[in-house]
């Protein structure tokens, strides 16, 4: 009876803590033999990775600004600005995998977007490390081409009513 119960027990169970390199507590052994919290004090992975961008927004259609020269609707933490927020860092993520994002609620009159990211990264070998933040991006205002185009149309048009000539 006793070898059966010897048996069942998995390594798992039976595997001792050790103590933490950094700090001394007792964790069970892992490929840094330290503490989450230590680890996370001597290691950022979410370094190189702006915590405040910028986007434009036409002030007349409300439509978001997508670098060259497109414009897209999106309403305010739908999934399609998110996606835009995203690309707007992708370039700078790339050592880290995504692992989550999701807005945090913003007034809408605050002309701000808080988006919090999860990442991970392997920061020791078989040390996989997971860290959340926020990014916070800022509105500005911009006048996309047709609503350019449409209000010099309606600039010229009221100067020649009013007579006015321009050199």
């Amino acid at each position: 009876m006793e070898s059966m119960e010897s048996q069942a027990l998995t390594p798992s169970q039976s595997q001792g803590l050790i103590a933490c390199c950094e700090c001394g507590h007792a964790i069970p052994p892992n490929p840094t033999n330290m503490c989450v919290g230590c680890v996370r004090s001597r290691v950022d992975i979410t370094e190189g990775i702006p915590k405040t961008a910028q986007l434009f927004q036409c002030k007349f259609c409300l439509r978001w600004h997508i670098p060259p020269t497109s414009w897209t609707h999106a309403e305010l933490e739908s999934k399609e600005l998110l996606a835009h927020c995203l690309k707007k860092i992708k370039a700078t993520i790339t050592k880290v995998r995504l692992v989550d994002a999701n807005f945090i609620w913003t007034e809408p009159h605050s002309k701000r977007t808080k988006v919090k990211l999860t990442v991970q990264r392997e920061v020791f070998t078989g040390a996989i490390l997971q860290q959340a933040f926020v990014v916070e991006f800022t509105h500005y205002n911009q006048i996309c081409d047709e609503c350019r185009r449409a209000e010099a149309k309606d600039y010229w048009q009221n100067s020649l009513l009013f007579g006015t000539t321009l050199n």
